[in-house]
Order: C-alpha cells, then sequence, then structure tokens
C-alpha cells in the first residue's frame, strides 16, 4: 500500500501534467486558474493570472480538443458498458444501454472541460521559472 502511494504522489507533483489538468490550473506555471467561473461551463480563460500566458495560441485553437472529448467519450462508454456487463450480468441489451447512455450523460460535464484543458497540456510545457521571467508573452 506505501508503494502505491508513493507513486500517488510522485505522479501529482506540481511539475506533471496530471498536476495541472487535475488541479484545473495553468500548463506553464501550474499556479494560475485556466478556467473561468464554474468548472462545468468548460470556459478557458484568455492567460494566465500569473504567468500570462496566452492560452488559445490561434484562432480556433480549442476545436482540437474535440478529438479529446470524443477519445473521452468513447473510453467512458467502453467502461459504462463493461461496468454494465460485469455488475449487471443478467440483464438484457436494452438495460445496458440505457444504464451506458445514463452514464455517459452523467460524465459529459466533466469530460467537455477535462478535454480543453488536456488540450493545452499537448501543446504547453511545465516551466519552474515561468513566473520569474520578465517577457512571459
Amino acid at each position: 500500500m506505501q508503494y502505491f502511494w508513493t507513486i500517488k504522489q510522485e505522479v501529482m507533483l506540481k511539475g506533471s501534467r496530471l498536476y495541472s489538468i487535475f488541479k484545473r490550473k495553468c500548463p506553464r506555471c501550474h499556479e494560475g486558474e485556466f478556467f473561468e467561473g464554474s468548472y462545468f461551463k468548460g470556459v478557458p480563460k484568455k492567460e494566465c493570472d500569473k504567468c500570462h500566458l496566452k492560452y488559445e495560441k490561434e484562432p480556433g485553437f480549442f476545436q482540437g480538443s474535440y478529438y479529446v472529448v470524443y477519445a473521452l467519450g468513447v473510453a467512458s462508454m467502453v467502461t459504462f458498458w463493461v461496468a454494465s456487463l460485469v455488475l449487471y450480468p443478467s440483464g438484457g441489451f436494452d438495460e445496458y444501454m440505457w444504464i451506458t447512455l445514463g452514464g455517459m450523460v452523467l460524465a459529459f460535464p466533466f469530460t467537455y472541460p477535462l478535454s480543453k484543458i488536456i488540450w493545452a497540456n499537448f501543446f504547453y510545457h511545465y516551466d519552474k521559472d515561468a513566473l520569474s521571467k520578465k517577457d512571459n508573452k
């Protein structure tokens, strides 16, 4: 159990992509908030409050996150389908479809904003000196 806890701590340390994704922080400095307002709206800020990184590299930058939300949707669909097969083996095809559809509807408010911050983390990398640099744009 101690080994698992050590791995979990190392993966979620500041400087890892998972830290930025799950804490919803700036991909470069890991200090500023990535989303404005509610997390479930999925609206990224224009730039980081701390290091002034512009999140949108070009117009329509976050349209690429649709590929990520598609992959997350497929992964959640397969997960809910397999879970319904394992946990409810006596069910029929219709029940499995409704369980899967219901699970995907419940997961969508999480996957849509998650896809945007994952997409940003593909293009921006952690820089421990980002806050001390003079010109961050």
